[in-house]
């Protein structure tokens, strides 16, 4: 019997364990809590400004401020959900001090990021609603200018460093088992071709 698929297979289950390795060696590095982290502590540097940890209520609002009022052209900016759980949603709305309605965001994941181009110097504020079952706590993060920011350019910046590696290792993953199901199809074809001579 060709071997062929043995092979693809242990090498796609090789690309899975050190994706894992990476994604492990990152984790160690970083000393992430095993219940939560905050993305601003992997990533520290990276922002400007990191929200204090506020707790809302199911059906409740909570609202947080941005100065954009000189000097800003636009701002990267981006909320975390620090102990997300299946079902944990939010709506974000954004608003200047006139209450001019600039765009509504909505997430089911444990973090969203977006970047949000400046018109007018003005003070921001981004109401987050709870739209989950739960209680839950929530971090804002805002980084002034990123086009022109040296944080998101510099090959030693915390981006580099930890968005990258896990890029990677995730992208490794992916091909493991897309490497791990060809192999296994491949087996399963030999084996019928082998089967076939003896009947």
């Amino acid at each position: 019997m060709q071997k062929r698929g043995i092979y693809i297979s242990v090498g796609g289950v090789s690309l899975v364990v050190i994706s894992f390795a990476v994604a492990m060696s990152l984790v160690s590095s970083t000393g992430f809590p095993d219940s939560e982290f905050a993305i601003s502590d992997m990533m520290e540097g990276m922002f400007d400004e990191v929200t204090d940890r506020t707790q809302i209520e199911p059906g409740e609002t909570g609202t947080f401020s941005f100065d954009a009022s000189s000097g800003v052209d636009s701002v990267f900016w981006g909320i975390q959900i620090m102990d997300f759980q299946s079902g944990d949603s939010v709506s974000i709305s954004i608003s200047n001090i006139y209450g001019d309605d600039l765009g509504t965001f909505q997430s089911d994941q444990p973090a969203l990021f977006e970047t949000m181009k400046i018109e007018n110097p003005d003070i921001y504020s981004f109401h987050v609603k709870n739209t989950g079952p739960r209680p839950i706590n929530t971090m804002m993060m805002f980084t002034k200018n990123p086009e022109t920011s040296e944080k998101f350019s510099d090959p030693d910046s915390p981006l580099v460093k930890t968005l990258v590696p896990l890029a990677i290792s995730g992208i490794l993953l992916m091909i493991g088992i897309i490497v791990i199901i060809i192999g296994v199809i491949i087996l399963v074809i030999d084996y019928r071709k082998k089967s076939s001579r003896f009947t």
